[in-house]
């Protein structure tokens, strides 16, 4: 998206806490073009970051970025169009069986599982920022959105020579139904995505909902309790997943990336290949 390129915006597709997303046309092609909120301080940090950031996203299960830019004092993303929305709002709209259900998060586990070998850590995994597009005679494909707040686990700068093995990240963020409990103490590493991914899965299963504002979300909390996932015991964070997902391989392994110690999780390849070979056994 060069500077004097120009583009025409078609309609609002969602706005967060950090930036508005528009549809947009630039030379008769559809994409996605977010407005990131932010003071002038964080700008040039921002636009580097998300610059070397968009040269690691090339995975079918991954929204692409072309360019960013800073415009008219505020930065521009321009990324993939994705025509079928959120899956916070698929689920609630199409409640998807089982098999759909898999492939879902076959999608997910990719997506992550590419990006932590690339040693970044996304950091708001949630619904809002899984979206999908529609494939002719097929399921949509997943993909992982909104890397406002994606950094590299690994200093970008500095001796690299007396790098740890674990470069623990120490900003507080994410969506708080969805977060790590690791990350309310700021000390922690990617393993806060296969937690939030796991409070993901689970969504996907109970599909409880709440209204907020205008909107109804997927709303993930303990039953009974409504406790958040990342402030309950292990206790009740087994029992919410038995009571919500019948399939004993699939509970099995959610219970496993709802571990509130981050380091007995599994990792995102095991998450990957996990889901793999369960979803072999219902094919």
């Amino acid at each position: 998206m060069a500077a004097e390129q120009s583009y025409t915006v078609h309609e609002k597709l969602g706005e967060g806490q950090f930036g508005v997303v528009y549809k947009v046309t630039i030379n008769g092609q559809l994409y996605a073009l977010k407005k990131l909120k932010t003071s002038d301080l964080d700008q040039r940090g921002i636009i580097r970051e998300i610059s070397t950031l968009k040269a690691c996203f090339d995975h079918d299960n991954i929204v692409k970025l072309f360019d960013v830019q800073k415009s008219h004092g505020k930065i521009e993303i321009l990324m993939e169009y994705c025509d079928l929305g959120t899956l916070n709002d698929y689920m609630i709209k199409n409640r998807p069986g089982e098999g759909t259900i898999f492939n879902f998060m076959l999608d997910m586990a990719r997506g992550i599982h590419s990006l932590h070998n690339k040693e970044i850590t996304h950091r708001d995994i949630k619904p809002d920022n899984i979206l999908l597009v529609a494939r002719p005679d097929n399921d949509p494909i997943c993909k992982i959105g909104d890397f406002g707040l994606a950094r590299f686990t690994f200093p970008t700068s500095g001796d690299t020579a007396t790098m740890s093995s674990t470069y623990y990240l120490n900003t507080g963020c994410g969506t708080h139904l969805f977060k790590a409990p690791e990350v309310n103490f700021r000390h922690y590493t990617k393993a806060c995505d296969i937690f939030s991914l796991g409070v993901v899965f689970y969504a996907m299963h109970s599909l409880e909902t709440d209204n907020v504002g205008t909107r109804t979300l997927l709303w993930p909390v303990i039953p009974k309790s409504n406790q958040v996932f990342h402030q309950a015991s292990q206790g009740e964070i087994e029992s919410a997943v038995t009571k919500h997902v019948s399939n004993s391989m699939k509970a099995a392994l959610l219970k496993s990336m709802l571990a509130l110690d981050p380091h007995v999780r599994p990792g995102a390849d095991t998450v990957e290949s996990t889901i793999s070979s369960y979803k072999a056994t219902i094919d």
